[in-house]
Order: structure tokens, then C-alpha cells, then sequence
């Protein structure tokens, strides 16, 4: 009963949105606008109770003027060169559209360049946890990179990282905060239904090939108890436990023989 209550608690959480996002047109350039709802200050004041509960390490911005001036700090510090996200009317975001396709909507498609992506992707989030944060006083990370964050262009063969309206706690190390990134990307993959799983989990893991994220990560496979559990399975879209739980074996095995290359 408790796992059942477990499950539909994580289900809604993944259907929670705290942000309202349409597209527009500005200067002749394609946006995104991004605004918090109407009472998401309440929606992120609960969720961050919740996630301290689960010892996640991350949190969401209570006050929409910290995440709009944490979105801008990401985009520069991340893609300078990209026309810039600013702030518009009513602590909104204003989002220049990166051209590509998710890794989500890759593994709809069943895209025979999925794995490609993947390789792109885990280039991309090596590159990005190189780059020194001001806020953290140490490498930068995402602290909500599902799948839906990371945006491929096959054909310019780039990936870009979206969407930073939560992030790490800044008294998690760097190595814990690299090491969830890989983490929740991964936790997506071994939720799929089918073994395409383990070669595209593979190719990520190969192409980051960072040794002490990989290292941390491989101490934090495992599957928790209590109210971690619930935030697990909304990372695993709910997946039975007794599937995952070899799953995990298998991508310990996986970081285990890339370390050692």
C-alpha cells in the first residue's frame, strides 16, 4: 500500500508545472516566454520542503526575480555566443528557440540518431562541467536535466542545455552535483520499457568518461527508502523496482569498465 501511494505521488509531481510557457515572435526572432502560474510561489514553497525531506540536493526559487536572474547567469555562462535570455514584463523569461529536437522526443521518434544524440548530449554536459560558477565558487550544474532539458541538432552535431529553473544546493560539492546531473539522466533511460536502455546508457556514459563524477555516481545507485523513494520513482517514471534493480547492477558495470579504460 505504501509503495502504491508511493507511485501516485511521484505520478503527480511529474505533472506539476510551476512555469507557464507560450511561444511568440520578438524582432522577428522565435521565443519562448516563461512566467511563473498564478500561486507557484506556495507550489515551490511545498516542493522545497519536500525535496529537503529526500535529501536531493537541489531546490526550485520561491522568488520569481531569483530564478529569472538565475536563467539569464546560465545562458550566458553557458552559451555567450547564442543571442541572449532576458527578462521581460511581469518577471517573465524571455527564451530565444534553440533549434533541435529533445532527447525525449528522439526516444518517441525511436530515432535511428538517438544514440548519436546521446554521444552529443554527454559532450555537451562535460563541457558545461568545466565551466566555473560565480555562484558556486566551483563548476557549474543543471540540478533538473531530464530529458526534455537537453536539445539536439544532429546535423550542426551540438547539444544545448535548457530550462534552469532549479538548481543544486550551493553546499553540495561539485563532484555530488556532476555526479546527479548523470544521475537523472540515466534514471530516465533505465525507466524505459524495452532494452534500448543499455546501449544508449553506454554512449553517454563513455563520452563523459570524467572519472570522479562517474565514481560518485556509482556509490549513489542504489534504490532509497522513505520519501526519497517517492522522488525516485517521478525520476524513473515508476517503474517497477524489481526491473530496476538489475538495471542498476548493469550501469555500475558500465562505469566500473569505463573507468578503468
Amino acid at each position: 500500500m505504501i509503495d502504491l501511494v508511493q507511485r501516485v505521488i511521484a505520478w503527480l509531481m511529474n505533472r506539476v508545472r510551476v512555469n507557464q510557457v507560450h511561444q511568440s515572435m520578438r524582432d522577428g526572432v522565435a521565443v519562448f516566454v516563461k512566467r511563473r502560474r498564478a500561486g507557484g510561489q506556495i507550489v515551490v514553497w511545498l516542493a522545497n520542503r519536500f525535496l529537503a525531506l529526500t535529501d536531493s540536493g537541489v531546490c526550485m526559487f520561491v522568488h520569481a526575480d531569483e530564478w529569472t536572474d538565475w536563467e539569464v547567469h546560465c545562458a550566458q555562462l553557458l552559451y555567450p555566443e547564442r543571442q541572449g535570455v532576458t527578462v521581460g514584463s511581469g518577471q517573465a523569461v524571455i527564451v530565444p528557440e534553440v533549434r533541435g529536437i529533445s532527447l525525449r522526443e528522439l526516444l518517441r521518434r525511436d530515432d535511428t540518431d538517438v544514440n548519436k544524440a546521446f554521444v552529443l548530449a554527454a559532450r555537451e554536459l562535460r563541457r558545461v562541467h568545466q565551466i566555473h560558477c560565480s555562484y558556486y565558487k566551483a563548476a557549474w550544474s543543471h540540478g533538473d536535466l531530464h530529458l526534455d532539458n537537453i536539445i539536439c541538432d544532429l546535423n550542426a552535431e551540438r547539444a544545448v542545455l535548457i530550462d534552469f529553473d532549479t538548481r543544486h544546493e550551493f553546499h553540495v560539492s561539485q563532484t555530488q552535483r556532476h555526479s546527479d546531473d548523470l544521475k537523472m539522466v540515466l534514471l530516465e533511460l533505465i525507466g524505459l520499457s524495452d532494452d534500448k536502455w543499455k546501449q544508449l546508457a553506454t554512449v553517454f556514459i563513455e563520452e563523459y568518461r570524467e572519472g570522479s563524477a562517474l565514481g560518485e555516481l556509482s556509490r549513489r545507485l542504489f534504490v532509497p527508502r522513505g520519501f526519497a523513494r517517492v522522488l525516485w520513482y517521478a525520476r524513473t517514471h515508476c517503474s517497477s523496482i524489481r526491473r530496476i534493480e538489475p538495471r542498476l547492477q548493469n550501469l555500475r558495470e558500465i562505469i566500473n569498465r569505463v573507468k578503468v579504460l
